[in-house]
Parts: structure tokens; sequence; C-alpha cells
């Protein structure tokens, strides 16, 4: 048997990246079961793009997800 594949039949994909992102990675709590965690990404073409993103969806956890999260609580025996 013989390979006919040659070098010219591979084709090469160049990735890049433009613009900018921001990352922030949250934790409240500190024990195995009073712990919460998130990560919130945004892109943008600009970094004022990406900020402005972040902005939203930071606010999206803050109003909604924050809380929500809080709430579900392990239930610890009161005896």
């Amino acid at each position: 048997m013989s390979d006919d594949t040659t070098s010219d039949d591979v084709e090469r994909v160049e990735r890049t990246d433009i613009g900018a992102s921001v990352e922030a990675r949250l934790k409240r709590g500190t024990g195995t079961r009073d712990e919460d965690k998130i990560t919130i990404k945004a892109k943008g073409e600009t970094a004022a793009d990406a900020l402005e993103e972040f902005e939203q969806l930071l606010a999206e956890y803050e109003a909604e997800y924050g809380d929500r999260m809080r709430t579900i609580q392990p239930r610890i025996n009161e005896e």
C-alpha cells in the first residue's frame, strides 16, 4: 500500500482574533456547600465595545442571577 496524500492536499487554516475581550471570575463564599462561582466574558471590536457588553452582562447577573444563586442554599440541620 502506498500513501497518495501529499503536503499539497493539506488545507491550512489560520486563526486571527481581532478586537478586545474582557473576562471576570467571581467567587462568593468559602465553604464547599456555600460557594458560588461565575465567569462573565465579553468581546467586542474595540475595548470600549467589550467593556459595554461586559457592563451589560454584569448588570444582568447582578439583577437576576446573583439573587437566584444565593437563594439556592443547602439546608443546615438546626438541631
